[in-house]
């Protein structure tokens, strides 16, 4: 047991070193690096066989690629299962674990997902009062970041304008969202709770 505790330590080590990896990429990419430099080249060619399916299968949006996170997300999952496999030999505990953490994962998308419904409808808030005023608002919604929230929004938003009515003129569908978002939020955790055993 204690060679294959070693075995499962050096795997889940070089999966560490892999995630610094992707890490540095994600980083340089932000310089505009010359994609001539050999560690540039590098690094495209270590990360390009797990980033470049995941690009495919998932669409960037407002031009942010999520590949990485679901990378990151993918190889924290494998090192649990590594590590509970290779410590106790337990599956059905290893399986437990990368379901939990999935959860845990889609608890933070959904927590990520409720403050752009609440920023959205912040702007919404703010346009509306400006024009009460008679001011012209100074929020620029073309700014890439606006769009960024209007389009992730706009799935759990567009629905909800069908059922729930404009307040003096005011679109309080994103604040509806946000509150549906909470009730998510809290089925989950009684869900994630559930599976470590916590009372």
């Amino acid at each position: 047991m204690d060679i294959m505790s070693s075995i499962g330590q050096l795997l889940t080590f070089f999966l560490g070193i892999y995630s610094w990896i992707i890490l540095f990429r994600v980083l340089i990419s932000w310089v505009n690096p010359d994609p001539y430099n050999p560690i540039v080249q590098l690094l495209i060619r270590v990360t390009e066989p797990v980033l470049g399916p995941l690009r495919r299968m998932i669409p960037s949006i407002a031009g942010i690629d999520f590949s990485p996170i679901v990378a990151f997300l993918g190889i924290n999952m494998l090192q649990s299962m590594i590590h509970a496999l290779f410590s106790s030999g337990n599956v059905g505990g290893a399986m437990m674990a990368i379901l939990g953490q999935l959860i845990q994962f889609v608890y933070l998308i959904v927590v990520f997902y409720m403050l752009l419904l609440l920023v959205r409808g912040g702007i919404n808030l703010y346009s509306w009062s400006s024009f009460r005023r008679g001011q012209t608002s100074k929020l620029d919604l073309r700014h890439p970041l606006a769009r960024f929230i209007f389009q992730a929004t706009e799935p759990a938003v567009r629905p909800l304008k069908r059922y729930v009515p404009t307040v003096f003129g005011l679109e309080i569908s994103p604040f509806i969202a946000a509150l549906l978002s909470i009730f998510v939020l809290n089925i989950l955790q009684i869900v994630v709770a559930a599976l470590m055993g916590i009372r």
